[in-house]
């Protein structure tokens, strides 16, 4: 009986310690798989961040929400969005107690913090989480970290973004359209389409039904309203950017407070300032986006994105873009930049018209059938034409490519950070 009764004790012991140990196990996987899901959501919360500062990247602190959570996140306030995490493992009960390092419940599925990147390329969380969440330049980057919770199990992820912008595919032409005409009788050169570059550039219209008068119209030598003289006529494209591209060039106007509509809450422009492009870190400025505004027509003195001692040779053209309606320059003015004109309202008219003593430095670009008119009655300043061709103002522009996290700074994140 003895024996019977200790090889029972050991048998029991055995079995007590198998049964902890499985049960030891269980709540290592339990955890295991809380830790991984928790990560999943995180994860998949600071991905869809990243694709809100693709999409709108802040340039004022007010733009962005510091912080976005799970419960506040709403399809407009530049959150991630609901539809993309609503396969949320968090199924049960979220009255956790406590808070993550940055003070967000344990309760929250999921929270984002959007940053201003500090002075060291690394991460450092006591420099960082007090900045605001933007970029005071372009060329900055924005740390966005991410927080999971799954069972009360939080996992935070960080990641530096920076945004992107590449090289916009422009015709690099003095002018571009459908037809042109020089109404001014004067013995003087009208559009200049030299200017400083080596060479000059070309005129490149598609004259497909152009008006009565014909697709060029201009008297001949020795009166020479265009210099050169056109020896080639290229062929233009009607149609130079996508309708993607003039959605992004809309966003980032927005973006820069240089969008113009005759919808509330905006307003169509009155004065050369306001063709004015916010200049960016690149050198290179935001698109000024037109809309709505009809036939637009600014009679006023003043210059835009020109350098005020070499008004000619301006350091960091514009870009204006008029999607819609047409623009008509006047009085002792100067516009540094290109001038686009999309013409979505197929007008076969006038669509860009230079007249009274206005200069446009760069370049000028109509699609569609629609013409471009110069009246010069003389220039403003040192000038002599109506256009003067930069080259410079074609090879800045650009466009937003959105954001992307810049590679090898994702990671997560030790407890207290």
């Amino acid at each position: 009986m003895v024996a019977a009764v200790v090889l029972l004790t050991v048998i029991m012991g055995l079995g007590l310690g198998l049964l902890l140990f499985a049960d030891n196990q269980q709540k290592a996987s339990t955890r295991e798989q809380a830790s991984e899901a928790a990560f999943n959501v995180a994860e998949a919360a600071l991905n869809a961040q990243v694709g809100q500062l693709s999409r709108k990247w802040p340039r004022e602190a007010t733009e962005m929400p510091e912080v976005c959570t799970s419960s506040a996140s709403t399809e407009t306030n530049d959150c991630p969005s609901p539809t993309d995490l609503k396969l949320d493992p968090n199924t049960g009960s979220t009255t956790c107690s406590g808070t993550d390092a940055w003070g967000s419940p344990l309760s929250n599925h999921w929270t984002t913090y959007v940053r201003q990147e500090g002075e060291s390329s690394l991460f450092n969380a006591t420099e960082v989480q007090p900045k605001p969440a933007y970029a005071a330049s372009e060329a900055g980057g924005l740390w966005v970290r991410s927080v999971g919770v799954v069972q009360c199990h939080p996992v935070a992820v960080i990641t530096l973004v920076t945004r992107q912008r590449v090289s916009l595919r422009f015709p690099q032409d003095a002018i571009s359209g459908n037809w042109f005409q020089v109404t001014n009788n004067g013995n003087k050169t009208i559009v200049n389409r030299q200017g400083n570059a080596p060479e000059a550039a070309p005129v490149s219209m598609r004259c497909e039904s152009p008006p009565s008068g014909g697709c060029e119209q201009y008297a001949p030598p020795p009166k020479e309203p265009v210099y050169p003289q056109i020896t080639e006529n290229p062929t233009s494209s009607s149609t130079t950017l996508t309708a993607g591209e003039l959605e992004t060039l809309k966003s980032e106007a927005k973006a820069s407070k240089t969008f113009y509509s005759l919808t509330a809450p905006y307003h169509c422009p009155t004065s050369m300032n306001e063709l004015e492009g916010v200049k960016l870190s690149t050198g290179a400025r935001a698109p000024v986006y037109i809309e709505g505004c009809g036939g637009l027509s600014i009679n006023a003195n003043g210059e835009a994105n020109c350098t005020a001692s070499k008004p000619t040779e301006p350091e960091s053209p514009g870009f204006l873009v008029i999607a819609n309606g047409t623009l008509e320059l006047s009085g002792t003015s100067t516009y540094c930049g290109v001038v686009y004109a999309a013409n979505l309202q197929k007008s076969s008219g006038a669509v860009v018209k230079l007249q009274g003593k206005t200069t446009v430095v760069g370049g000028i670009v109509v699609d569609g059938a629609g013409g471009i008119e110069f009246g010069s009655s003389g220039a403003s300043g040192s000038n002599e034409a109506n256009l003067v061709f930069d080259s410079l103002a074609i090879h800045n522009l650009t466009i937003s490519a959105g954001a992307a996290a810049t590679r090898n700074s994702f990671r997560i994140l030790p407890a207290g950070q």
